[in-house]
């Protein structure tokens, strides 16, 4: 189960806090690294100290441009955040309880959790990436944990989990690394990308997000809620063919509203067509009578 599980860290600034992220991953089982955008070189002499033997971990770290990249084979997907604000609260769950989720959603597929820079952690439209936010307790006076400290954490609930799981199911923990056996294979993050994409675009356009203060606070609600779902691969389909009727449903309202313009221009263009005409017919009425008006009185 365990190696199911992937630590993402997004733009990591210090070496050594990816070195120590690695060891930690190595206490508690965890093998898979992917980081976002790199700003420290990881492999230099701070990251290989902190590192210490878990070393092959940070040798094995995979570099991505991109979140969605490092997302793309995922079937479930956590941002950790330490930051509050109405929404970020409203959707957040503590470690234990993303814990518990991210192992039963292993049993899948491959499940990520990531973690921001150091400098700010992760930022609202990021975390629209993300099917979950998990949220670590802490002093109200100074929140901000380190990174490889917010990963142990994590790391040490997924393990604790992951014992849990194997327990209840009286043997190893169901999924372990072979094939997905699920009648309804989840849905991976690469194709409920394109899914929200489509379904946020179509909103859009029916005016869902209009006179919102903050439009990206109730995309936030929307990935989220529907992040609890755990979609599969047909259920993310169906969603995705919503978001098209919708879309189509716009076109025709756009297009009946185009023709009803067009209508109303040619309409005006007739009646003015048709006073023009009338016009120069009553002056050319007008025209003859004058003269032979003229030449009576002559």
């Amino acid at each position: 189960m365990l190696e199911r599980l992937r630590i993402v860290l997004v733009r990591p600034i210090r070496s050594g806090n990816v070195g120590a992220v690695c060891r930690a991953m190595a206490n508690f089982g965890l093998s898979d690294l992917v980081l976002v955008a790199p700003r420290c070189d990881h492999l230099d002499a701070q990251g290989v100290g902190f590192a210490a033997r878990a070393l092959p971990r940070l040798e094995a770290a995979r570099i991505v441009e991109t979140i969605p990249d490092a997302l793309a084979d995922c079937v479930h997907s956590f941002a950790t955040s330490a930051k509050g604000g109405f929404y970020r609260r409203n959707a957040a769950i503590d470690a234990r309880a993303g814990a518990r989720l991210a192992i039963g959603a292993a049993s899948t597929g491959r499940v990520a959790i990531a973690f921001g820079p150091e400098d700010r952690g992760l930022v609202l439209e990021e975390l629209l990436h993300f099917d979950r936010v998990i949220e670590i307790p802490a002093a109200p006076q100074y929140p901000a944990l380190n990174l490889a400290a917010a990963v142990t954490i994590i790391a040490y609930e997924l393990l604790v989990a992951s014992r849990t799981a194997t327990s209840l199911a009286g043997g190893p923990a169901a999924g372990g690394s072979g094939p997905v056996s699920a009648p309804d294979a989840r849905a991976v993050d690469a194709q409920k990308r394109v899914m929200f994409e489509r379904l946020f675009a179509s909103l859009e356009r029916i005016g869902f997000f209009r006179n919102q203060q903050y439009e990206n606070h109730l995309r936030l609600g929307i990935r989220h809620m529907l992040g609890r779902l755990d979609l599969s691969a047909n259920e993310a389909d169906i969603l995705l063919g919503i978001a098209r009727q919708v879309a189509w449903y716009a076109d025709q309202a756009e297009r009946a509203a185009g023709t009803s313009s067009a209508d109303r221009a040619a309409s005006a263009d007739q009646a003015a067509g048709a006073d023009h005409a009338s016009s120069a017919d009553h002056a050319s009425r007008g025209g003859p009578r004058e003269r032979r008006s003229e030449s009576t009185q002559r």
